[in-house]
């Protein structure tokens, strides 16, 4: 039996909220980043775009990821307070602790330099902070002193060792210890503290805001030391999101709801350089990372921007989703891949590198993609009810009679499966042709070679019919399912037509044999429900993809053996979407954001 592997990842970006900071992590190399989406830690190298390490352990959304100094271990944070310590070592990351600090979403993690205590704070009942040992997980002193939520925390990476930390009531806070105790708070901040953090020799700390202050302290004890501030006696005109010190404690990055990241240079205290990210509000920088290797930033649309600081330019920028992929497409010579999500973003992805593009031709949810093999015109449609054709810069757009959720092209005939209606637009037409069907579709496929268009529907039938140049549809046969269709495909050739089912059974057909059923066993190896099916170029294998976080390859030739099962292809996720880009390579999109790039040898 043939196996699989997974040969590229194209990563999901930082989940952000508007007006939130993102948190991002590093390694002690300074060549990786982690930032959270989902349930799901993401270690990303910085030099490569198709490769990520995904760690998916955690049952609530995670806030925020810190790798040990050591870089032995990581510890995230979630929505719920609980702080997971696992190896990074191992692909397995077997779990160390888990550690339930506080009843609200954790927001910032740190190490100390000994890589030995952890303090993590955020929104609590009781308490907004905590810091503990790594080896026992028993407290090493008590983070009070700061009245409601405490947004951000950091340890002094030498001795005498402190931890500071900002909070909503508008103070940056010192501890010393270990053990710890509060030492003083700071009100040189008139609104939220958003960020506190100090330089890596340990001689000073800055703090930011929201009032658009960035200010500068004594590591020791806390006394303010001055401000960066430019011509306006602020440091940005917006919050300021986060800051962070470049390697050498020479210079501060600082990133802000006014769209840009500044360099400053910290003995002088003067701004060295301003680098504009746009004018559009998710052009607003909610995070900043300096490592070893980069200086990286977080827009608020996800995008990861990788600057040069002594030039004051965005050297390169990685787009893609953060929100569950729902459809794919690809390319003609096989090249590209183009995605779509739930928000009506398509990315397109150069398969080789990973580079990657994202247009937004819909405002919300994408539910059928293709890329037109004869003009290289791409076809979407969202449930804002249009069909849009999208060539070069220029898009045209189409009103549907009824909320779609398929669509298949052909020889630059578009059909779409609405809930009510198949809508036709043939080639060059102005208009779309609305015919009214008496089932709700779920799905819609076309074989140019056989004139033949497949609907699925809720009603558990495939209805076939046959279709004029002109875009007239007549019902050929129905053939009867079980349960409701899911999903419908014919195969290049026109020889095959597959249809996946509720009681997740896959079935092919053999078109020119009156439809009769193609497998002698049955298919139904899938434990939930199936989103996706796609056939292979050679028109031999299957590939489907189900809520059951699985991918399973099928094969015509021999039906009656045990299919590829790739299970938890995406992990804790459904996989929405499966296509072929050439005979031996599936790719994967699933509700994690995540592209997976599989290998499947016959």
């Amino acid at each position: 039996m043939s196996e699989f592997s997974l040969t590229a990842v194209f990563p999901s970006l930082p989940r952000t909220t508007r007006g939130s900071p993102v948190v991002l992590g590093t390694n002690p190399a300074g060549d990786k980043i982690q930032y959270c989406n989902g349930n799901s830690v993401y270690t990303i190298p910085l030099d490569t775009r198709s490769t990520a390490d995904i760690y998916t352990e955690h049952t609530h959304p995670t806030t925020v990821a810190k790798t040990s100094p050591s870089g032995f271990y990581c510890a995230s944070g979630d929505t719920q307070g609980n702080v997971r310590i696992w190896d990074t070592t191992q692909a397995t990351h077997i779990l160390k602790h888990t550690i339930p600090v506080f009843s609200g979403m954790v927001k910032d993690i740190a190490w100390d330099a000994e890589s030995k205590r952890i303090a993590a704070v955020g929104e609590g009942r009781e308490r907004f902070g905590h810091v503990f040992l790594l080896d026992t997980t028993t407290s090493n002193g008590s983070l009070t002193g700061q009245s409601r939520t405490m947004n951000s925390v950091d340890f002094k990476p030498t001795r005498p060792f402190r931890i500071v930390s900002g909070a909503d009531d508008n103070s940056v806070a010192i501890f010393e210890g270990p053990p710890f105790k509060f030492k003083s708070t700071f009100h040189h901040h008139s609104k939220f503290v958003q960020s506190t953090r100090y330089s890596p020799d340990g001689t000073l700390f800055a703090s930011c805001g929201s009032d658009g202050l960035v200010i500068l302290y004594n590591g020791v004890d806390g006394e303010k030391i001055g401000v960066l501030e430019d011509t306006k006696g602020t440091a940005h005109s917006g919050t300021v999101f986060a800051l962070s010190w470049s390697p050498d404690g020479s210079r501060i990055a600082t990133a802000s709801a006014d769209k840009t990241v500044k360099i400053w240079d910290v003995s002088s205290k003067t701004l060295e350089k301003t680098i504009v990210m746009g004018t559009k509000i998710e052009d607003q920088q909610l995070g900043v990372l300096w490592t070893k290797a980069h200086l990286v930033s977080v827009s608020a649309n996800g995008f990861l921007n990788f600057l040069n600081p002594d030039e004051g330019s965005v050297v390169d920028r990685r787009q893609g989703h953060n929100k569950g992929i729902t459809a794919l497409t690809k390319s003609q010579d096989s090249k590209s891949i183009y995605s779509a999500d739930a928000e009506g973003h398509i990315t397109s992805w150069d398969v080789s590198t990973g580079e990657s593009n994202r247009s937004s031709p819909h405002t919300t949810m994408i539910t059928g993609i293709q890329k037109s093999s004869t003009s290289g015109d791409l076809y979407t449609v969202s449930w804002d009810d249009t069909l849009k054709i999208t060539f070069g810069a220029s898009t045209k757009s189409f009103t549907l009679p009824s909320q779609p959720l398929s669509l298949a092209v052909a020889d630059d005939m578009a059909l779409v499966a609405c809930y009510k209606h198949v809508a036709v637009l043939p080639c060059g037409a102005g208009a779309v042709k609305e015919l009214p069907i008496d089932f709700h579709s779920n799905c819609i496929a076309y074989s140019v070679e056989k004139g033949l268009v497949a609907v699925g529907g809720k009603d558990a039938k495939v209805h076939l019919y046959k279709i004029s140049g002109d875009g007239d549809l007549e019902v050929a046969k129905v053939i009867e399912h079980g349960a409701e269709i899911t999903s419908v495909s014919f195969s290049d050739n026109g020889e095959f037509l597959v249809a996946t089912d509720l009681s997740r059974k896959v079935i092919p057909y053999s078109v020119s044999s009156d439809f009769a059923v193609a497998s002698p066993n049955s298919w139904t190896f899938h434990t939930a429900k199936i989103q996706s099916v796609s056939w292979s170029p050679d028109n031999r294998r299957l590939a489907t993809g189900s809520l059951d976080n699985s991918v399973i390859v099928w094969d015509m030739e021999k039906p009656g053996e045990h299919p590829v099962i790739i299970k938890g292809a995406h992990a804790m996720s459904s996989v929405n979407a499966v296509l072929w880009l050439d005979s031996q390579t599936v790719v994967s999109a699933g509700q994690d954001s995540n592209i997976k790039i599989w290998n499947v040898p016959v």
